[in-house]
């Protein structure tokens, strides 16, 4: 299977590739297709517009290649063809390596004949496959099976031609028509934007290029560009969307060599996906890259070394990548020999005005009391969008009056300048709300909602859904459908800019620390207050090993909020903390700190508030003794990777924990009984915990969904300790046998027991959809029970090598997988 971030590697010539066989389709059906589709505009390349011969020619084959959807219409007669045979296999070829569209239409032919190749569908068929090797005929077949089992449209379903070819006209133009993502689709002249952005990136052409975004701060440079990505990123086969390279580079000691071959490396781990990635010289990206169609976004650039290090030139990657820079620094772009520049404009008086109504009367237009001033606060804002945005979400819902109070106050405190524009929607907050913006800047932008909820301190959780609400409101952050909080990186650099000028000499003083060299000074030199509410650091970016001070966090009685984390794993912990140098922290919510040095936790450690625990990569080998801590407030536990873990804490008082991971703590030899009280854990994960043997039995947790015990080779007994399950992954483990019990089980959905030791499979969950036993060499037989599974789906029995028969499927089965 090609990556789904695959796509067509040549520029689109036809809109619909149609293949069918048969003069009485071609001159009746199809012929009033074709019409339809000509008359809305839609570009047709049809496979009797070149000469047919044995076997489909290159010139095919790019027609395919250059098309958007396949348009494939089966008749009785579709398979009397070869070449029709070897299109359908080309088609499906690039429906898996380059995303082409598949849309068959079935035509007075039933799909389960074309499927199976049967009736006079499959004598026409089984004519052609004679005198074919076996291979010729075994991917014809799979090609149909394939093609068959996409959702298609049936003549049979329809009582007359003309309603179902204007069905498919429409289908077709929905599966054509590009329109940007729902989150950007109510922005004002986004549309226009795009439009001048697609001609001067001009992805018709098969050179590399690169174009620069130029516009001040806050005239929308990062939404178009986002806009854009979100838009084309699926013709690409790699890409990126690279956030504030500015804050990437710089702050550090490192010389520009070492700062360079950092963001290289960040920037391959990002778009590889490769983690624990490193390199070791400045020629890894043209390595990488020179011979890959990507697609790069590098946003708020603001060094030419930057550009050098990420993108010196188009030869470093492969013909028609495209490369898009957005900037403050229009030089910036000159010098870097980048010469196709789209500026970004102010909006227009008019467009101004709808920006600036849409969020201060959620209407394009003002009434006729509001237009005057509405048209003040818009020339006020100076037409710059983001201004726009807080304004109007500042002024919702407020009197005629008070507009006009408010009046003087803006016009004095802008300037022209973004800071102060930002100022505004800040300053007009409640202390509640603002402690929640600055939280959000400082340590939560990019989280779920509910996990913001969890982690921030209020007097209860209505007061926290409340703010939010707010800073949605006053477009202070975005909370996208999927739940997740978003702080735009200006504004975000204003809670920042406010915490540290609140003591702007004395770091510990302050409420947020986030500097490496900061917190490094205040824990070493042990400068640190009870005002820290919360530290967070990438350890990467400390330059050299340093020594906490024993006392360093007995000062910080109200320290809510430790996240040490590491970008690269491969780095090494330099942090040398005290062994009791943590057992002063009452109000501890989020403890995490990867590699954490010890072995044990501090004595006095104090877990009732602590909401997240993550120290994966630790060196610890018990967390606590074996009494029960206070840990009701507890949701997620992360301690993978610890190696030496040998023990599981006490969990027994752990009762709303949501997500444990446990994968790859190697020394664990049980779980524990006292996990029969976490009804609330709907994940556990257990993989590679290669030691594991021992789990406990008659518990049933309520809310467990995802239980994974991949690569515990030494586990034998099959989990049962929840009926709720909907993934349950056992693979590589020596499970020998299936229980009863899972016949009970009404969520499951999907087992996945590749390679394990099970001799025969009696007993399956009767709603399963999904069924892996792939490489269970010592599986002889499957119950004869799975013929009553109505749902499912799937079934992969590959290199199972004793099973010599199946037992009979359900119809609802689409997928069967014998591989050897």
């Amino acid at each position: 299977m090609a990556d789904p971030s695959s796509s067509f590697s040549t520029s689109w010539r036809y809109d619909v590739f149609a293949s069918f066989r048969g003069e009485d389709v071609r001159k009746n059906f199809l012929s009033h297709l074709l019409k339809e589709f000509e008359n809305k505009g839609i570009v047709t390349f049809r496979d009797d517009q070149i000469e047919r011969s044995h076997s489909i020619g290159p010139e095919l084959v790019e027609a395919i290649r250059e098309s958007k959807i396949s348009l494939v219409l089966f008749s009785e007669n579709y398979a009397s063809s070869s070449w029709c045979l070897d299109e359908l296999v080309e088609i499906l070829k690039c429906k898996e390596e380059q995303r082409l569209k598949v849309m068959p239409i079935f035509y007075k032919v039933d799909p389960s004949d074309v499927r199976k190749q049967t009736g006079k569908f499959g004598m026409c068929f089984w004519e052609t496959c004679y005198g074919k090797t076996e291979e010729k005929q075994r991917s014809w077949r799979q090609a149909l099976t394939d093609a068959a089992s996409i959702v298609g449209d049936h003549s049979q379903d329809w009582d007359n031609e003309a309603n179902m070819i204007t069905k498919i006209a429409k289908d077709v133009l929905n599966k054509l028509n590009v329109t940007p993502s729902r989150d950007f689709s109510d922005l004002v002249g986004i549309e226009a934007h795009i439009a001048k952005m697609n001609t001067l990136l001009c992805l018709a052409s098969q050179e590399g290029r690169m174009v620069g975004i130029w516009g001040p701060a806050g005239i929308g440079k990062t939404t178009i560009a986002r806009a854009l990505y979100n838009q084309i990123q699926e013709n690409f086969k790699l890409s990126i969307f690279m956030e504030n390279v500015s804050e990437s580079y710089g702050e550090t000691n490192l010389d520009d060599y070492g700062l360079k071959l950092r963001l290289q490396q960040n920037f391959l781990s990002k778009l590889l996906d490769q983690h624990n990635l490193r390199i070791r010289h400045l020629g890894a990206i043209e390595e990488r890259l020179k011979n890959q169609k990507v697609l790069i976004v590098l946003d708020d650039v603001d060094n030419i070394e930057q550009l050098k290090a990420l993108a010196k030139e188009t030869q470093w990657f492969g013909n028609k990548s495209r490369i898009i820079v957005t900037t403050r620094n229009k030089q910036l772009l000159i010098s870097h020999g980048i010469n196709h520049i789209y500026k970004v404009a102010f909006p227009s008086r008019e467009e101004a005005l709808a920006i600036f109504s849409q969020h201060a009367f959620k209407e394009l237009s003002p009434s006729d009391d509001f237009k005057d001033l509405a048209i003040e606060f818009a020339t006020i804002a100076g037409h710059l969008p983001l201004g726009l945005r807080v304004f109007g979400s500042f002024m919702r819902g407020q009197s005629k009056d008070e507009w006009e109070a408010s009046l003087p106050t803006l016009k004095t405190r802008l300037d022209g300048e973004i800071e102060k524009v930002l100022r505004v929607g800040y300053d007009g907050l409640h202390k509640d709300d603002k402690a929640l913006f600055l939280h959000i800047a400082c340590l939560f932008n990019g989280h779920h909602e509910t996990y913001v909820k969890q982690m921030v301190v209020a007097n209860n959780e209505l007061d926290i859904s409340f703010g939010l609400k707010v800073l949605a409101d006053r477009s202070l952050i975005q909370i996208y459908e999927n739940g997740t909080i978003m702080m735009h990186s200006l504004l975000q650099q204003l809670g920042r800019e406010v915490v540290r000028e609140q003591s702007l000499y004395e770091p510990g003083k302050r409420q947020f620390l986030m500097n490496a060299r900061e917190i490094c000074g205040v824990l070493s030199n042990n400068t640190v207050t009870e005002t820290v509410l919360g530290m967070s650091v990438d350890m990467c970016d400390f330059d050299e090993d340093f020594y906490i001070s024993e006392k360093a966090f007995e000062n910080m009685r109200n320290l809510i909020y430790i996240r040490f984390y590491r970008s690269n794993e491969a780095d090494k912990n330099k942090m040398k903390l005290p062994e009791e140098g943590l057992g002063y922290l009452p109000q501890l919510r989020l403890m995490q700190w990867d590699a954490y040095p010890h072995v044990f936790l501090p004595s006095r450690f104090r877990t009732e508030c602590l909401v997240e625990l993550n120290m994966s990569h630790s060196k610890l080998k018990m967390l606590w003794g074996d009494n029960a801590q206070p840990l009701r407030s507890l949701r997620f536990m992360d301690l993978s990777k610890s190696q030496n873990l040998e023990v599981i804490p006490n969990l027994l008082e752990a009762t709303n924990l949501e997500r444990l991971d446990l994968s790859w703590c190697e020394s664990l030899v049980e779980l524990p009984s006292s996990i029969k009280n976490l009804h609330k854990l709907t994940r556990l994960e257990m993989s590679c915990c290669t030691n594991l043997e021992i789990i406990p039995t008659n518990i049933n947790l309520a809310s467990l969904s995802h239980l994974h015990f991949r690569y515990c080779h030494r586990l034998k007994t099959f989990p049962e300790i929840s009926t709720n399950i909907t993934y349950l992954k056992i693979k590589g483990t020596a499970i020998t046998e299936v229980p009863p019990s899972v016949r009970s089980w009404r969520r499951i959905e999907e087992i996945c027991m590749e390679r394990t030791k099970v001799k025969r499979l009696v007993h399956v969950p009767y709603i399963l959809d999904a069924l892996c036993l792939r490489g269970n060499t010592q599986l002889v037989s499957i119950t004869n029970y799975l013929t009553q599974l109505r749902r499912l789906r799937m079934i992969d029995i590959s290199f199972c090598v004793r099973i010599v028969s199946l037992p009979k499927l359900p119809n609802s089965v689409h997928h069967v997988t014998a591989l050897n």
